[in-house]
């Protein structure tokens, strides 16, 4: 009973978002989809040619806790895709529109994950409002194009941001470069 009453919302929501969409933006909104996985790796190579640049050690142990976060991210993302087979939207209601590539399983929102995790990560590392406020609305793009673009549910794009978050707040907390003894 719980179940049917939190998928029909999860439905109710996502028709209208889906339905709701500006379609003279759908291609922008395509584009910052496809994008997620190079701004991703476009900002860990950004950081890592700018500590090489400056002679910053603690930039490049930025630039490896920020790849850890990626990496970690991306292997989460895939396991519990593997093991969590939900049916994309526009497969189950013929209603919503497939506008974007989409692999198999629904839950959780891949793109979704990696963007929270890059941005609360960063934020996280490099706490300056003139980035943090940029990748946050980076993020959240992602994660609304993944719903209007009719490939995924909004609990899987807020289960996405959800662990996304976590990820990028816990890695760089758990990850403790030690300086060489000189």
């Amino acid at each position: 009973m719980l179940n049917n009453a939190i998928s029909g919302f999860d439905i109710s929501i996502l028709r209208l978002i889906h339905q709701n969409r500006l379609v003279a933006i759908d291609q922008v909104l395509y584009i910052i989809s496809f994008t997620t996985s190079f701004i991703s790796i476009g900002l860990l190579l950004t950081i890592l040619i700018t500590s090489f640049k400056l002679k910053s050690k603690p930039l490049r142990h930025i630039f490896f806790k920020m790849l850890a976060v990626f990496i970690i991210a991306a292997t989460i993302s895939f396991t519990l895709k593997t093991f969590i087979i939900r049916e994309r939207p526009f497969k189950t209601y013929p209603d919503i529109e497939k506008l974007s590539e989409a692999g198999n399983s629904s839950f959780p929102s891949g793109h979704t994950i990696e963007a929270f995790a890059i941005a609360v990560a960063f934020s996280i590392l490099i706490p300056k409002r003139k980035y943090i406020i940029p990748i946050f609305i980076w993020a959240s793009l992602v994660a609304y194009s993944r719903m209007a673009l009719g490939v995924h549910y909004p609990s899987d794009v807020l289960s996405g941001m959800i662990i996304g978050a976590l990820i990028g707040w816990l890695v760089p907390l758990l990850i403790k470069i030690k300086q060489p003894v000189k």
